[in-house]
């Protein structure tokens, strides 16, 4: 099958390895160590990853165009001597390090990695979420922005690093949305309701939150 590709491309006048090292990525719809919640969708976005720790992803998430998530570090940091990543690149064409896999000789040193994203968040066209984030409910994360730290819940942030711009509402409000959960409703309910998210905020929470 490899070669089949090769030779059509190669057809189509482009080198296939060259081809292969462009697109160092798995699309968010298919990456297999993602946990998406319920109602999530993306438009292409990316993820890129060197190790298979989780990308979690909450409910009714809104993903734009081009959004890249940089699930772990790929080894750069764990050194406090270099920033290389030594092990993998020196030893490439090695199985094993006096007796032990590669894996298991790194597995030793913290990098950061991971990436969860809570329920209703809405992240802009062009944006970078970097590997050890954590990104809180009904966040809005503005288009081109690299987040490279914790987003507390109802955020709205932007920027290279992002930072908060503003919080959407107050903390009492804040604690009654999540309280609600409307995104763990079942489909029925929310279709049910649907009019009720065009309400006013107030009364919206004077319907459903319960002390």
């Amino acid at each position: 099958m490899r070669k089949i590709r090769t030779l059509i491309w190669r057809f189509l006048g482009i080198d296939y390895q060259m081809m292969l090292n462009k697109l160092d990525y798995v699309l968010f719809k298919n990456d297999r160590y993602t946990q998406k919640g319920k109602g999530t969708y993306d438009n292409g976005a990316k993820v890129w990853r060197w190790t298979s720790t989780p990308l979690i992803v909450g409910n009714y998430c809104s993903i734009a165009y081009d959004v890249n998530f940089i699930v772990d570090e790929g080894h750069h940091t764990i050194s406090q001597i270099t920033n290389y990543p030594l092990v993998n690149a020196v030893f490439k064409d090695e199985a094993s390090i006096e007796g032990q896999t590669k894996d298991k000789f790194l597995s030793q040193f913290h990098q950061k990695q991971g990436i969860k994203i809570g329920n209703d968040v809405w992240i802009g066209m062009g944006a970078f979420i970097m590997p050890g984030v954590t990104i809180g409910n009904g966040v809005v994360v503005g288009a081109n922005s690299v987040v490279t730290k914790d987003v507390p819940d109802y955020a709205i942030v932007g920027g290279s690093p992002a930072s908060i711009i503003k919080m959407k509402y107050d903390q009492e409000t804040i604690s009654k949305l999540n309280s609600i959960s409307w995104w763990n409703w079942e489909a029925s309910v929310i279709k049910e309701r649907y009019k009720d998210f065009y309400l006013p905020l107030a009364t919206f929470l004077d319907k459903y939150y319960e002390n």
